[in-house]
């Protein structure tokens, strides 16, 4: 697969995270508006700290969801860049990296809200370990991965290994949020077929996919080679897409699967591009 192919790919994969991102931000201010009119009713009724706790994660939240934007910004500028001109813009790529990392972090309040407060709930004690986890997986190996990029004396051989480290904790990221979520917000039952498919959707395929991208990428964790298996990775990058599609297929029957379509990484459908992408390159 020449260059400018892989580069067409990663732009597909970018563009659809930045449109759904975009799509998130200006949703997320009236949403906003709204939980301040429904904090100015709880706190009257309701435990004063920990309703102004919980407001406070939420704005907090908000914050980290510009900062995710901005580092869709980053991406797209360096995506457009690899695909027109052939340029790697490292600078590009590691505030990008940097600002998905730090995203996360941004939740770390809302999982104390989650957590400590008096009226906690399984259901929120779930939520709470769904995105502590989500956190472990991710943010560490971005924040390396930064560290790396930003070294003047660039080490491929480290840049490449902590690359694919971030691939496969964000798509193991990926399972947790979804399953979790299936676990605690969405129905389950192993009679009705829809809601059986839902479940085993959300259980195995990120889950496989993530397990798959290792297999990939391992010889560039081990520091052994700077390639990998382009075959196998391509069946991981669809599973992940393909999770997606089933998910939107559910939710199109299912009216609780389709309320929490927004909440999913829905843009991550569009790993089926890059996945058949590199499942039809020769060798």
């Amino acid at each position: 697969m020449s260059g400018r192919t892989r580069s067409k790919l990663v732009l597909s994969v970018i563009v659809a995270f930045f449109v759904f991102q975009l799509y998130l931000l200006v949703k997320s201010f009236p949403a906003e508006y709204n939980l301040y009119l429904r904090f100015l009713e709880l706190v009257q009724v309701t435990d004063p700290f920990w309703t102004s706790f919980w407001f406070a994660s939420e704005l907090v939240g908000e914050v980290g969801l510009i900062v995710r934007f901005a580092g869709a910004c980053f991406a797209l500028a360096f995506a457009l860049l690899l695909f027109k001109r052939r340029e790697i813009a490292f600078s590009h790529l590691r505030k990008a990296v940097l600002f998905e990392g730090a995203y996360y972090v941004f939740i770390l309040p809302f999982i104390v809200s989650l957590f400590a407060r008096p009226n906690t709930s399984v259901v929120n004690l779930e939520a709470g370990l769904s995105y502590a986890l989500q956190i472990v997986l991710v943010s560490p190996a971005f924040f390396v991965l930064y560290t790396k990029i930003k070294e003047p004396n660039l080490n491929l051989v480290e840049l490449y290994r902590w690359s694919a480290v971030a691939i496969v904790g964000f798509t193991f990221a990926l399972w947790v949020k979804h399953f979790l979520m299936n676990l605690y917000a969405l129905p389950v039952s192993v009679v009705e077929p829809v809601l059986l498919v839902g479940f085993l959707n959300s259980a195995l395929t990120t889950l496989f996919a993530g397990s798959v991208l290792m297999v990939a990428f391992l010889p560039l964790i081990r520091r052994k080679q700077l390639g990998f298996n382009s075959k196998l990775a391509g069946v991981g990058f669809v599973l992940v897409g393909f999770y997606f599609l089933v998910y939107m297929v559910v939710s199109l029957i299912n009216r609780s699967y389709l309320s929490f379509l927004g909440l999913t990484e829905l843009w991550a459908v569009a790993f089926l591009i890059m996945g058949v992408g590199f499942l039809a390159e020769e060798r």
